[in-house]
């Protein structure tokens, strides 16, 4: 996926993790995270910590069914963020430590808020 252009402006300094973030739904981005080596989750995480408040307020400006593409995409990386902070300031990995992998908890019902 070409990500140039792909967030509004003023985040193009999070264009590098918009085709590994910015996943549709939750399941998705729960994956992201697992599957992620850790040094590139903490790499998303610092960048994204430090956009987060602002990001967050330009999502708000919109109702969830009439938010742009490019908004929409930064609200995704929003709530990747939340996936990232499991792992840096939880686990200090990307998944739980013993937990199994891959698991068999499936998100199957949930409004995507982001869609």
């Amino acid at each position: 996926m070409n990500t140039a252009n792909q967030l509004p402006a003023g985040f193009e300094s999070l264009e590098p993790f918009v085709a590994q973030w910015a996943k549709e739904t939750s399941q998705e981005r729960i994956i992201a995270r697992s599957e992620a080596p850790f040094e590139d989750i903490k790499r998303f995480y610092d960048a994204m910590v430090d956009k987060a408040e602002e990001a967050l307020a330009l999502v708000n400006e919109y109702p969830l069914d009439d938010i742009p593409n490019d908004v929409a995409r930064l609200g995704r990386l929003s709530l990747a963020l939340c996936q990232a902070a499991v792992a840096v300031e939880m686990h200090g990995q990307p998944r739980a430590p013993g937990a199994p992998y891959p698991n068999s908890i499936r998100l199957s019902k949930g409004l995507p808020p982001f869609g």
